[in-house]
């Protein structure tokens, strides 16, 4: 997909709103080992949703995670072509 087709499926499936409400969801479903984190004062940036190159079956978009202004993983999302959620990652450095 080109630059312009993800910003288009972003916005027509509301990408950013669907990346909060996994992370909070994640967050309110797991504890903080279960996590590999040390507290839950943590962040996913969805002003920098960024594509990853996948197959052509599904849209994989990530973001970074942050905890006190630092980046410790990342938070992915896989998608259909017709905006259905298909699975998520949660990845600590």
């Amino acid at each position: 997909m080109t630059t312009a087709e993800i910003k288009t499926f972003m916005l027509a499936h509301n990408i950013q709103h669907i990346f909060i409400q996994s992370f909070k969801s994640l967050l309110d479903q797991n504890n903080c080992e279960d996590l590999d984190i040390t507290d839950k004062n943590i962040s996913v940036d969805i002003e920098n949703i960024e594509p990853e190159v996948g197959d052509s079956d599904t849209i994989t978009l990530k973001s970074a995670v942050h905890q006190n202004n630092n980046k410790i993983g990342y938070y992915k999302l896989v998608f259909t072509p017709a905006g259905e959620l298909l699975d998520e990652f949660f990845l600590i450095h």
